[in-house]
């Protein structure tokens, strides 16, 4: 689609759990990664995610 500095934060799954402390710890890394691409300079994140591939989990490959 051409937009090359548009970023995707990929979440681990599974998120929640029943340790509350590292599912608020997952919380928080999610949290920071979305900060972080929200603002950082377009032209380091035109870098960063330029190239990046997105491969789907095996679920959700055809077969």
């Amino acid at each position: 689609m051409g937009y090359f500095s548009l970023p995707i934060v990929v979440v681990p799954h599974p998120v929640g759990g029943p340790d509350a402390a590292a599912v608020e710890n997952k919380g928080r890394d999610i949290a920071a990664e979305c900060a972080r691409v929200l603002t950082i300079p377009v032209a380091e994140l035109e870098r960063e995610f330029r190239d990046k591939q997105y491969p789907l989990p095996q679920a959700v490959m055809p077969r």
